[in-house]
């Protein structure tokens, strides 16, 4: 390897810039920062072979882990703001300097894009490349938090856009050849894939207004709300017809020898929000998020009571049940 361990922090240290509320930053034995209020943590972790391809560009891979972590304070209902990043980055003996640099350079890259400053983190020889990313974001104790736990029967099921885009460009990154899809929504779809965003202008847009559950879409469409149907109690009934698809994805779905709609609701890593509203406040949610993103929300379906909806969840098109294989992504299935 063409940098030592501490040549590498070294590095990272002299390249990331500090923030005010930090008294000791990247090089002590742990980062001393004053915070006040709450905090709002979340760990996300990336590993090559499971998470990205290693033969991708490791700023790219790097920036994404950055954003499946920040994606989940999204989800909490928090925008950019006063966030800190801990990273624990392991790369095998031997990895060249242009790729470490190229790492760097995603971490940053991405810490700036997203608000957030580098507080430290760790180095370590490892059989595969892996980025482990703590986000801490610092709140008021009045600041509106979403959680998974509050959706109620009657509620308005929506989403902040389509689904199924990242799956797709999974797909076309594996090699899969669709030639009826142009090369535009190829570009559009492996950008999905490649360069999740963080949904967090509307997050607290969403927050403000009094969304009552909320989560970000990373294991699939059904599985995600699944979660919030299961911490809240209750079920839910989805209509096909009104769930967003990604332009493409029908095509690389029949490309793949899969169903359009399965593949584009299991598929995950879309990073859009899924929520629950009251049906009075939705128009005014709706207004709110317009007027801060020009985009608006896609209602989907209804909060039921606990055992109305098989599995939780259900989804109808043309008066049937559909049945799923698999609800979503599960790391240990």
């Amino acid at each position: 390897m063409d940098l030592s361990e501490f040549e590498l922090i070294g590095q990272i240290a002299d390249r990331a810039p500090a923030a005010a509320r930090f008294e000791t930053g990247i090089g002590d034995d742990a980062a001393v920062i004053h915070a006040g209020g709450r905090i709002v943590t979340s760990v996300d972790t990336a590993v090559a072979g499971v998470h990205f391809n290693a033969g991708r560009p490791p700023s790219e891979s790097a920036r994404k882990a950055v954003a499946s972590a920040i994606s989940d304070l999204a989800a909490m209902g928090l925008g950019a703001g006063e966030t800190e990043l801990l990273v624990a980055l392991g790369v095998p003996a031997g990895t060249s300097r242009a790729y470490l640099d190229g790492l760097v350079d995603g971490l940053l890259e991405a810490a700036g894009e997203f608000g957030a400053a580098l507080a430290g983190g760790d180095v370590v020889s490892s059989p595969v490349v892996f980025l482990s990313i703590t986000a801490i974001a610092h709140v008021t104790d009045t600041t509106r938090l979403t959680r998974r736990n509050s959706a109620r029967p009657g509620d308005v099921v929506a989403v902040t856009g389509p689904v199924g885009g990242a799956a797709a460009g999974l797909a076309l990154l594996g090699g899969l050849e669709v030639p009826d899809l142009s090369d535009l929504a190829e570009d559009l779809l492996v950008r999905c894939q490649v360069r999740p965003e963080p949904q967090l202008k509307a997050a607290p847009v969403l927050a403000a207004g009094g969304v009552s559950a909320m989560i970000d879409v990373s294991d699939g469409l059904i599985a995600d709300l699944g979660h919030i149907a299961e911490a809240s109690g209750v079920g839910m009934r989805l209509e096909a017809s009104g769930i967003p698809v990604y332009a493409g994805v029908s095509e690389v779905a029949a490309a793949a020898g899969s169903d359009p709609f399965e593949f584009a609701v299991t598929g995950g890593e879309d990073y859009v929000l899924a929520l629950t509203v009251e049906p009075d406040l939705f128009a005014r949610v709706d207004d709110a998020l317009i007027e801060a993103t020009g985009f608006e929300l896609q209602a989907i379906g209804e909060v039921v009571a606990a055992g109305s909806a098989t599995g939780g969840v259900s989804v109808q098109s043309d008066g049937r049940i559909l049945e799923f294989g698999v609800a979503g992504h599960d790391h240990l299935r």
